[in-house]
């Protein structure tokens, strides 16, 4: 019964420790993340450094012959995925600067050690003892550097560190008895670590989603602000004639002594006042939250969003091959068509381009909107959509990965862009 106890109980650590390096190989697989990489490799290690214990060995492999070579091998590969893990995980390049240099040296100490343990054994035991133990207490120390700079994933990483090297230490000078059968401590230790380091990257992964929850709200914070300033020019602008002509109103009401010319001015300057209120209307509108799904047209919002924006400089033509109803958010729509022709009007601007020209077609569900600036430059095509990137100093650089983030996530659609022989070309498709 003791054996077979033994035999299950070592069963159960060895498949701990692999469940949690393919779980975290999966979850390499979908975010691209190397730490989550290099802790599945560094278990993998760990596997190894455990099945060439002698104990272990005489339990489950009796007729396998350990070779020296190759558990200095396991070893040697182990220890060099701790150090990458704790180095991507904690992050170093970016909050321990000052340990970059340290864990280049450790890293070729490693390799510069184990040649020697392999020329010298059995005389030196420094592989076994002295660098590997430094590797450990170091990178606990590290830990603990991040642990003072506030990170809360860093405090689990150093807790199953700290617990390892504890039991470590146990397995230097005793051995753990449970009836009448040795356990070894590193084993314990290991299932330990292996468990609270997957909790402590399931929790830096969560950190991470927040965070970039909190980044995209920062950019549709400043992507409306943007806009919101550039609708404010366009209110100055398509206010500006009717004010004019309102104060050339009221200079001739006060010399105008004919009641009918007179009343002729006030119907005049109060249709210039409707005017200027309808245009405050239609731009409240736009901002308006977009709460549920509604019913619109393609061609009639485009229509209105063209009315809102000044373009005498620029020619833009709107043509409806086929038009339909679809159900979606409306001002969000409209506020991408906002950002596509102001990028548009802006490169043509910049270009100067002799006989500016904007194409917008609308067939079924789909809007296409070109420009004859020339296009995009093929290396910056694919980054269009990128946040920050720009061309232009001045810009943020959100417009249109925000415009993106509002067709793909939001709506359900798709937002793409390729060159043509005259220009650039967005395309929107709604399913």
């Amino acid at each position: 019964m003791p054996m077979n106890f033994y035999i299950f109980f070592m069963g159960i650590s060895l498949g701990i420790i692999g469940m949690t390096a393919i779980y975290n190989a999966v979850l390499y697989y979908y975010n691209h993340k190397k730490a989550f990489l290099y802790y599945a490799l560094m278990q993998v290690g760990m596997l190894g450094v455990l099945f060439y214990d002698e104990s272990i060995m005489f339990v489950l492999l009796p007729n396998q012959i350990s070779s020296e070579l190759i558990y200095y091998f396991i070893s040697l590969y182990t220890l060099s995925f701790v150090l990458m893990f704790a180095y991507t995980f904690l992050e170093v390049n970016k909050y321990l600067k000052k340990q970059i240099k340290i864990f280049k040296l450790l890293f070729a100490s490693t390799f510069i050690v184990f040649f020697i343990d392999m020329l010298l054994y059995p005389s030196t035991i420094l592989f076994d003892f002295g660098l590997y133990l430094g590797i450990f207490v170091y990178v606990i120390y590290i830990g603990y550097l991040r642990v003072k700079q506030h990170s809360k994933p860093a405090k689990f990483y150093l807790l199953g560190w700290s617990i390892f090297l504890l039991f470590v230490i146990i397995d230097a000078f005793s051995e753990i008895q449970l009836e009448n059968i040795t356990f070894n401590p590193i084993v314990i230790g290991s299932v330990t670590e292996a468990i609270i380091l997957a909790i402590a990257l399931s929790y830096q992964l969560n950190e991470r989603k927040k965070e970039q929850i909190r980044q995209q709200q920062l950019l549709i914070h400043q992507s409306k602000l943007a806009s919101m300033g550039e609708m404010l020019g366009n209110i100055a602008h398509q206010w500006r004639q009717p004010l004019t002509r309102l104060s050339y109103t009221f200079m001739n009401i006060e010399d105008q002594e004919d009641k009918a010319v007179r009343s002729k001015l006030v119907e005049e300057g109060t249709n210039q006042l409707e005017f200027m209120s309808q245009t405050i209307d239609d731009f409240t509108n736009f901002y308006a939250p977009s709460k549920e799904k509604e019913s619109f047209s393609l061609a009639i919002e485009t229509q209105k969003m063209l009315a809102l924006i000044p373009h005498e400089e620029i020619d833009i033509h709107l043509k409806v091959e086929e038009e339909s109803m679809i159900v979606n958010y409306k001002n969000e729509f409209k506020q991408v068509l906002l950002n596509l022709l102001s990028n548009a009007s802006e490169v043509l601007k910049d270009r100067e381009i002799l006989q500016p020209r904007i194409d917008i077609v609308i067939h079924n569900n789909a809007l296409s909107l070109c420009d004859n600036a020339g296009g995009i430059q093929l290396d910056n095509i694919e980054k269009v959509f990128e946040p920050y990137f720009s061309t232009k100093e001045d810009s943020l650089g959100i417009g249109l990965y925000m415009s993106k983030m509002i067709i793909e996530k939001n709506m359900g659609g798709k937002l793409s862009v390729s060159n043509t022989p005259h220009g650039a070309k967005f395309e929107i498709i709604f399913s």
